[in-house]
């Protein structure tokens, strides 16, 4: 089977081009596109003559040939309001009942926030960045260093 180029060209102004087979998903032409410009897969929407390409059809499903350039869009990521506001109603809430529920959330959580230290704040920022890179914090000593104490 013979690749087939395709130029992606995102409309605030980045552009790459990538190989894939007719047989290519498009889930996974956005997985190029995230190995070349480091766009979130869920922040992408691919786009062909002004329709969008569903993630579980190939290339071939669509009118595209070698040199095909598909437009690129970046989605805004939800915040939090917006996710909490989508889950509770996907839990069956009525739009009044997820606002509401979300409005408790987020006064909960910043309740909480403000009740943490700088160093509280310092480790959940580094748990979420190594989460982010697949790693894990190091298990703490038991023991205290001894240098540490030492003059």
């Amino acid at each position: 089977m013979t690749t087939i180029k395709l130029i992606v060209k995102q409309l605030q102004g980045g552009e790459c081009t990538i190989e894939a087979l007719p047989t290519t998903s498009i889930l996974d032409v956005k997985r190029l596109i995230y190995s070349h410009l480091q766009i979130p897969i869920e922040e992408q929407k691919l786009l062909l003559l002004g329709r969008t390409l569903a993630d579980d059809q190939t290339v071939q499903a669509y009118p595209i040939k070698d040199g095909t350039k598909l437009n690129l869009v970046v989605k805004k990521p939800e915040g939090l309001r917006e996710a909490a506001v989508k889950y509770f109603k996907s839990l069956g809430m009525t739009d009044g009942e997820s606002v509401n529920a979300t409005n408790r959330l987020l006064k909960i959580a910043q309740e909480k926030f403000n009740k943490l230290s700088w160093d509280d704040i310092d480790r959940l920022s580094m748990d979420c960045l190594l989460d982010e890179s697949g790693q894990s914090r190091p298990a703490p000593q038991n023991e205290p260093d001894e240098e540490m104490y030492s003059l």
